[in-house]
């Protein structure tokens, strides 16, 4: 049973990696598909953490594709996961995994325009990753993301720290462009 399972795994494996890779070039359908078969696999073997990245995949992809709504609905159920203590998730892997999977639900509430909710939600997941001292580009995107929200709402003083953020983590993980940019809307928006 073991190296059935062992075998499984390796399948598995290959699926999660070729869903990642079919994002990556925007072959959205395939990586879903490829994503169904991996977490399909990773769920029969009782790999729950790695079953829920390949739902954060499906999310992204689904995101990619405009499908907001959608997208809205498998991140819930991804979050659902990381806050079920019974789920079976290495409680490690669903604290780093929460505030990740809050940036992608602030996102689709941004892009279904439920502005306020969006930016709530940013915001923890924002504040989750600093408790982890966690910052990349998802991190710097988010806040570039928080950054134009509380520019629609008004909120200029609020929206020009969060761009000055946005610039100090993209300048961090060497994106320039990104930063300049940030740094430009932070000037902008006074």
């Amino acid at each position: 049973m073991a190296a059935l399972s062992d075998a499984t795994a390796q399948i598995a494996w290959a699926h999660a990696y070729t869903a990642w890779a079919l994002r990556l070039l925007d072959r959205f359908k395939e990586s879903v598909a490829a994503s169904l078969r991996a977490a399909d696999l990773f769920q029969a073997i009782g790999d729950i953490d790695c079953y829920v990245q390949c739902l954060a995949n499906i999310a992204d992809c689904l995101l990619g594709e405009g499908r907001y709504r959608e997208a809205l609905e498998q991140c819930l159920e991804h979050l659902a996961l990381l806050d079920d203590p019974e789920s079976g998730m290495t409680p490690s892997i669903a604290a780093h995994s929460r505030p990740v999977a809050l940036l992608r639900i602030g996102r689709c509430l941004a892009d279904l325009g439920r502005r306020e909710e969006a930016i709530s939600t940013l915001r923890e997941g924002i504040d989750g990753l600093d408790s982890l001292q966690m910052s990349d580009f998802r991190q710097a995107a988010a806040l570039e993301t928080l950054a134009a929200l509380l520019a629609g709402a008004g909120r200029t003083d609020e929206s020009q720290t969060a761009y000055l953020r946005a610039a100090r983590v993209f300048e961090s993980i060497g994106d320039r462009e990104a930063s300049d940019r940030c740094n430009s809307l932070a000037a902008t928006s006074c």
